[in-house]
């Protein structure tokens, strides 16, 4: 068997083909795992962003269900089964999605420079950037190459075997160099650096506020669905939303830690409307029924406004 040239070119764009569609099932589980995180589909994901409000959770939908679809495709028709028309089929569409999320993170670039590519769900936070755009050519180009691509066997020679291996290994190590996520990856498999320099979005610790139990037991009282203000103190990020208690007006001021996973969320109240700057006077019987007694540590923090 030739192992150079042709031969070795032939392997490389079989290669392509679980590849594609390990990245594709990959993304759309993450795309999932954060979706029954934040309880939104469409929140922070990328390029859905681009579109009208009312149009950003069907697009969301078709985007997941269309990695799915051509990621199962993709396996399904890499061998003998399903070779020919609906393997070519499945390649095509293949290359129309990949084709598709380079001009969309082109244009999400252009017009929304902080926004994340949202590729890899909550992986994805970081700004859209000539990696990401490489990485996302790099993979329509080996869709492309998987045009015509014979069907997947195992490899007879031992050193064939240890061909595809390598390209295995060098594709992985670029796409590694090209995808900002993979820092993410290792400070969550056990590097915690201190949270004191941590770096985490505002949008971030704002989806996780969102998803907590505080979030749920105080929003009712919210007037506003974002925030007045946000600020930063060490290891927490304050944000503070306008709110009615008892026919006055009130701030309700929330604290998220700042840690990638399941931050510890503390709320406070602040009476805005009263010069003496206290709490509604609430009968006792109904304190337990309303609000929880205020975080100390948040009511001090509060007071700065």
């Amino acid at each position: 068997m030739n192992l150079t040239g042709i031969g070795v070119l032939g392997m490389a764009r079989e290669v392509q083909v679980p590849l594609l569609a390990a990245l594709l099932l990959g993304g759309c589980a993450a795309k999932l795992r954060r979706t029954i995180r934040t309880r939104s589909i469409a929140r922070e994901m990328g390029p859905t962003a681009l579109f009208p409000v009312r149009l950003r959770r069907p697009v969301a939908i078709v985007v997941c269900i269309s990695e799915l679809a051509l990621g199962v495709g993709l396996l399904v028709t890499a061998g003998q089964f399903g070779a020919g028309a609906p393997a070519l089929a499945v390649r095509s569409l293949t290359v129309v999605l990949f084709c598709t999320a380079v001009g969309a993170l082109h244009v999400l670039r252009t017009r929304r420079p902080a926004a994340g590519c949202g590729c890899f769900g909550d992986l994805s936070d970081t700004p859209v950037n000539w990696r990401t755009l490489t990485r996302t050519a790099l993979f329509c180009g080996a869709a492309v190459a998987t045009l015509g691509a014979p069907a997947l066997h195992k490899p007879a020679p031992a050193a064939a075997a240890m061909v595809v291996l390598g390209v295995l290994v060098v594709e992985v190590s670029v796409l590694v160099a090209l995808s900002p996520e993979f820092a993410e990856v290792m400070i969550r498999l056990g590097y915690d650096e201190p949270c004191e320099v941590r770096r985490l979005p505002v949008a971030r610790s704002l989806t996780a506020l969102r998803a907590s139990s505080q979030w749920r037991q105080y929003h009712r009282y919210l007037i506003a669905k974002e925030p007045t203000d946000v600020w930063r103190e060490g290891c927490w990020r304050f944000a503070v939303f306008p709110g009615m208690l008892t026919g006055r007006q009130v701030e309700v001021v929330f604290a998220v830690y700042l840690k990638p996973r399941r931050p510890q969320v503390r709320v406070g109240l602040y009476d805005s409307s009263a010069a003496s700057r206290t709490l509604p006077a609430i009968p006792r019987q109904r304190q337990a029924e309303l609000l929880p007694t205020p975080d100390p540590k948040i009511l001090r923090f509060s007071r700065r406004l």
